[in-house]
């Protein structure tokens, strides 16, 4: 029997995210995943800010944006008709914007402002290959895939999980302390009673990724998302490159989606092709398939992050509709929350409540995401009365061929009604910027509940269309991103805190109280923290840390290794040096004394 502190079921874009996250921390694990190699579907494309703020500081996010989409070639998002055709109403441009992440928008400036790191797009599909061997390079043989979980039982001290090898079809067992679901639900969340409520079979999206030679047609380098509504056939189409390598018209291979209507037939890799030529008005395209899937958009919520020694997260902990792209990067984000917590626990001597702190921080934020999404994605039916339910009709022609058709032809008319209805239209798609500027949703998050000290302080407002975001220098929020100079190298103070150190003690200016402080908490409870100092270990070039932090020089602030305020305080009485190895030990969960590692071991 194999032993080990995590088994990390699932190598998807989650899994294997925390598989680097673990192992850069140290920690003891195996990650098992069913399918012989990474996804071979394209799946979620768009990484946030806050995504590559973690991806940077693990040293992963360089690599992620050497091979995505270059910020030109997503910098707007256009809706279309059809990109060519024989109508006088093909070809047509409805609307356009700038694009994901604030690219190619007015608000690009305040994305920049507010983080390191810059979004980025990679279709799943190339960026699940990155994240295998970033970490198969750190973890080698621990990283397994035909590996299929076929049962576990869970006990007081840990989980017996039974394992296949489809290399062989040979079985063994695997003892851990805990085990971590990043399946999709298909197992570890079910066993443990874990489910996932909400809204489900909301729709039948039909995914066509294919090969073909756009670049006669294509309209618009700069656009990623085409969003696509004919007026002969119903429903919203969305196209988007793929890459690899080249982009806008040049992209080698394509992804198209839409939804699958009662009358449709039952689609296959061969039927599918009229059909993509159909929405892209090309009736003679060349295309070869690549694959061709079928999917239910739904918005789920699991009842529970935690079942004693199981923990879920990603695609088993929540589902979203794509809309937003929030689906991939709030697993990735659970995978950060969680993986400095097992490693606190399973190497320094933390208590195992402290885990307890996953659900009470991320589930939130899981529901929070969830209903977002779902209320982007019903927001496109109001963008679809927008050109068609606005047109005068009798109430039996509502959404027939004949008032769709002659909808469209009033919006597109060169007259002063054609004139208005898009000046409308503007304003009604408008919007959709919840879900391509959600920069509040993105970087905004903050944990009302969990490892952290709170201030006392009301809650901070935040933006209900979730476009203005903070920043705020509190408890249970992200660390405000500021540049600094460090030995003449400039640094976000996010670079203080890395993937490996700990706790940083942020200081407005060097203290001998706050330093002896750290030294006495380490010695006493042996977690990783460090003290950093304005002025004396980093200094604030652009004068930005009271203005942002709202701290003078004698204020500091307790930083995660996740890169959020686990306290702050003005105080600099001797009381509040003697009490800050007690808030330590209390965020931590901890009483003190780093364990070697044959205290470790996991109990068969």
């Amino acid at each position: 029997m194999e032993t080990t502190d995590v088994l990390v079921v699932g190598g998807g874009g989650c899994g294997l995210s925390l598989a680097i996250f673990l192992s850069d921390l140290d920690v003891d694990f195996l990650m098992i995943e069913r399918r012989e190699a990474t996804s071979h579907l394209p799946k979620a494309h768009y990484l946030n800010a806050r995504t590559m703020e973690i991806f940077r500081q693990y040293d992963v996010a360089d690599d992620i944006q050497a091979v995505g989409t270059p910020p030109y070639y997503r910098s707007r998002t256009k809706w279309f008709t059809s990109f060519a055709g024989d109508s006088p109403l093909d070809g047509k441009c409805i609307f356009e914007t700038g694009g994901l992440g604030g690219h190619g928008s007015a608000r690009e400036p305040d994305y920049r402002a507010a983080s390191p790191a810059d979004s980025a797009n990679l279709p799943q599909i190339r960026l699940e290959p990155i994240l295998r061997r970033h970490a198969e390079k750190r973890a080698g043989q621990r990283i397994r895939f035909r590996q299929e979980l076929l049962s576990y039982e869970q006990d007081i001290d840990g989980v017996t999980a039974h394992v296949r090898d489809h290399s062989d079809g040979s079985e063994y067992e695997v003892r851990a302390r805990y085990i971590v679901g990043a399946d999709r639900g298909r197992t570890v969340g079910p066993v443990a009673g874990i489910e996932l409520e909400g809204e489900t079979d909301l729709i039948t999206q039909v995914s066509v990724h294919f090969q073909a030679d756009l670049s006669r047609w294509y309209p618009d380098d700069r656009v990623l998302l085409n969003w696509l509504r004919s007026p002969y056939r119903p429903g919203v189409s969305v196209i988007v490159p793929m890459g690899p390598g080249n982009w806008g018209r040049h992209s080698p291979e394509w992804s198209i989606s839409f939804p699958k209507m009662p009358d449709d037939p039952e689609w296959t890799e061969e039927n599918v092709v009229p059909m993509v030529r159909k929405i892209l008005g090309i009736p003679k395209l060349e295309l070869s398939v690549l694959c061709k899937t079928e999917w239910t958009v739904e918005g789920v919520l699991a009842n529970a992050y935690r079942r004693g020694r199981v923990f879920v997260a990603g695609d088993a902990a929540h589902r979203h509709p794509p809309t937003t792209g929030l689906g991939l990067n709030t697993g990735i984000q659970d995978a950060h929350n969680l993986a400095w917590k097992l490693a606190l626990v399973t190497r320094y001597g933390a208590a195992d409540r402290l885990l307890d702190s996953y659900e009470a921080e991320r589930r939130p934020v899981g529901a929070f995401n969830v209903e977002w999404a779902l209320n982007a994605f019903f927001n496109h039916l109001l963008l679809e009365a927008a050109i068609v339910d606005t047109h005068p009709n009798h109430r039996s022609q509502i959404q027939s061929s004949g008032h769709v058709i002659a909808a469209y032809s009033a919006l597109l008319a060169d007259t002063a009604n054609g004139r208005m209805r898009r000046a409308r239209l503007n304003q009604i798609f408008d919007t959709q910027h919840i879900e391509f500027y959600a920069r509040d949703v993105e970087l905004g998050f903050v944990y009302e509940r969990g490892a952290i000290v709170l201030d006392g302080l009301p809650a901070s407002p935040r933006d209900p269309l979730g476009q203005d975001y903070g920043p705020f220098a509190r408890p249970g929020h992200r660390l405000p991103h500021i540049w600094l100079d460090r030995c003449g190298e400039q640094i976000s103070s996010h670079d203080l805190v890395s993937g490996t150190n700990g706790f940083v003690l942020l200081a407005g200016a060097y203290s001998n109280e706050w330093e002896a402080a750290v030294d006495q908490a380490v010695a006493e409870t042996g977690i990783p923290l460090q003290m950093v100092a304005m002025g004396h270990d980093v200094d604030d070039s652009e004068g930005q840390w009271e203005t942002i932090t709202g701290l003078s020089e004698q204020g500091v602030l307790l930083i995660r290794p996740d890169n959020i305020i686990a306290w702050k305080t003005e105080r600099t009485d001797t009381l509040i040096f003697a009490e800050f190895i007690d808030i330590l030990k209390n965020i931590c969960q901890t009483e003190g004394g780093r364990r070697s590692r044959s205290d470790e071991s996991v109990r068969p």
